[in-house]
């Protein structure tokens, strides 16, 4: 049986370490069969037979922007099957001009209080649709950025956070996001995970299992 076959397409704002982050999560797609390949540039989007013989894109790609045909060519793909994944701002702080890759991935990064904030990643576990990937996995503390993001009811809300509102901030009531969810679109799968800034954030025991299933799950099966 041939080997499922993986595209990991890094690159755009180095603060986010798309090389780093992309290496340490390697393994884990090797560990479970995948043929790894890496593009350091968008186009590889344009390359319809690539990605119709790819069964899972990884997306790390800060503050970039596709050209129309990329994001046809990668928003295509994924509609006929091919699974996307990503973490961080390498999937959701970015293509803010994209209106199809917007709506594929379910999800925009807006702010995020300055600095790295203590918090609890909260499990969401829903059973019948999806639940594998946190299974096993109860509520845990990470300290890291704290994404605010805008998504919608599409998705298959995982694990979420909760962000309080300090002295100064304009807002009265703590508010809650998603963390991680996973969405259909066409024919493929998404998966999307908001942590992630640095290699460390990957390596949390929690994070790495839930991100790694992800991954998987994602992919074409």
């Amino acid at each position: 049986m041939s080997m499922r076959k993986a595209l990991v397409v890094r690159g755009g704002w180095e603060g986010h370490d798309p090389v780093g982050c992309t290496e340490s999560v390697m393994p884990a797609l090797e560990d479970a069969g995948f043929e790894v390949e890496v593009a350091e540039d968008l186009s590889v989007y344009e390359d319809a037979d690539l990605l119709a013989a790819t069964d899972l894109v990884v997306h790390s790609w800060s503050a970039g922007g596709l050209t129309a045909a990329q994001e046809k060519g990668l928003v295509d793909a994924v509609e006929a099957g091919t699974g996307f994944a990503g973490w961080h701002g390498g999937v959701v702080a970015t293509n803010v001009a994209n209106p199809r890759y917007l709506r594929m991935v379910g999800g925009r990064f807006l702010w995020h209080p300055e600095g790295f904030q203590e918090f609890t990643v909260r499990i969401a576990v829903t059973p019948d649709r999806d639940g594998g990937i946190v299974e096993g996995i109860t509520d845990y503390d990470v300290e890291t950025e704290h994404y605010w993001v805008v998504t919608d009811s599409l998705n298959t809300v995982l694990a979420t956070s909760v962000l309080a509102p300090g002295p100064a901030d304009p807002w009265h009531e703590p508010v809650e996001f998603p963390v991680v969810w996973t969405r259909r679109w066409g024919a493929g799968r998404v998966f999307v995970c908001t942590l992630g800034h640095r290699i460390a954030d990957l390596r949390v025991p929690q994070t790495a299992a839930i991100v790694g299933r992800g991954l998987v799950w994602a992919a074409r099966a």
